[in-house]
């Protein structure tokens, strides 16, 4: 059978995240109630039909959602550009399993989510990283990135904003990636979960589009679960205007999750009729607690420092200035303190913990001090 990886990140969230008290770890922005969305949206509550027969539904998606998911990403853009998936991870996966195989060799960003190299390592594709480094202000090298595409390169994998970093590729980067692929006739897939949360780029920064915008071999994952703040319905898309990539990633689905519930796809639907006030409360939430975490970070700056200062997203990487085992300590922290912080060792990043800032105001006010506590304390029992 394919040999897989342990998806660490996952696997260290699902052991604490539901035992802890102050979740530092969630990388979705502070999750919505439907009676929340109709307040800021100031529209009728969601109702659903009890009438309604709880079918298989609409396989890739029913039109009406389809159609609000690619008015996200412009004119060029219709329901034909997108299918329906249960959330951005089968979203991920359908796109490396309807590309990837053994002849084929994948260059993918590092540090990012664990899924975008570890399942097209599964599919047995020789992955190498393209290495995000201080230097560059941890974006993609294009030099080096070009001196990495190889004949058999089939796949360039990037991650917008990052996830942990919380960096973003704009501009003549972007269009130098995007005309590199092109000249290598290479696909490039855009995880794009956190977009459009572009909060602190720099002064005069465009907010970049999307890759699938500019690039026609670009294939973008997206999801309702960060941004949106409805992890709970299990939603996600591709779009692209390769439509054979699409017919590939459905006929697949067909062998394992067929579709998506009904019930989410009228969910999607409702809260995607409120995008701009669920993106204008999830942007104002993600820049007051970010001020939060900066003052903390400014405060304790013999114990903690950005990696990367976030740009966009809900997540960023803090270093530990003082001890070098990030996972030993987060699990001390769970287990104390009742804290939840990802160690960076599971994103290949040790002595570093990811920290989820969009959650909870309340959760963020709680944690920091305990997670301040913890170090000291680490400290002088070692």
């Amino acid at each position: 059978m394919p040999y897989q990886e342990d998806f660490e990140v996952e696997q260290f969230m699902d052991k604490y995240e539901t035992s802890v008290e102050y979740n530092l770890g969630e990388t979705c922005c502070y999750s919505l109630s439907l009676n929340e969305i109709a307040q800021l949206g100031h529209c009728e509550p969601f109702r659903l039909d009890t009438n309604l027969r709880l079918t298989y539904g609409a396989i890739k998606g029913t039109d009406n959602l389809r159609e609000q998911i690619a008015s996200l990403y412009g004119p060029d853009f219709s329901k034909n550009n997108v299918l329906v998936t249960n959330g951005a991870i089968a979203a991920n996966f359908l796109v490396y399993y309807s590309l990837i195989g053994p002849e084929d060799h994948v260059i993918c960003v590092h540090p990012t989510y664990n899924q975008l190299h570890s399942v097209p390592k599964m599919f047995n594709a020789a992955v190498d990283f393209l290495r995000l480094k201080e230097e560059d202000g941890y974006a993609p090298n294009i030099d080096t990135l070009r001196s990495m595409i190889k004949k058999n390169t089939k796949l360039i994998i990037i991650n917008n904003p990052n996830n942990p970093l919380g960096t973003v590729i704009c501009g003549d980067l972007l269009n130098q990636i995007y005309q590199l692929c092109n000249e290598n006739n290479i696909y490039l897939h855009s995880d794009e979960v956190y977009r459009p949360i572009f909060h602190s780029l720099p002064e005069e920064t465009i907010k970049p589009p999307s890759a699938c915008e500019l690039y026609n071999k670009a294939i973008v994952t997206g999801s309702m679960s960060k941004a949106f703040s409805l992890a709970g319905i299990r939603l996600g898309w591709i779009i692209t205007k390769e439509h054979n990539v699409l017919k590939s990633a459905s006929s697949r689905r067909d062998y394992n999750t067929i579709s998506v519930s009904m019930i989410d796809d009228l969910i999607a639907q409702y809260a995607l009729q409120n995008t701009e006030p669920i993106i204008k409360r999830n942007y104002n939430l993600v820049l007051d607690n970010l001020q939060i975490l900066s003052q903390f970070v400014h405060e304790n700056s013999d114990l903690f420092d950005f990696v990367a200062k976030p740009q966009g997203g809900t997540v960023c990487l803090l270093k530990l200035k003082i001890m070098k085992d990030g996972y030993k300590f987060a699990t001390y922290l769970a287990d104390k303190y009742k804290v939840l912080c990802v160690p960076g060792e599971t994103l290949g990043i040790p002595g570093t913990l990811r920290i989820g800032y969009a959650n909870s105001k309340h959760d963020l006010l709680k944690g920091l001090p305990l997670l301040k506590k913890a170090v000291l304390d680490w400290t002088d029992q070692q």
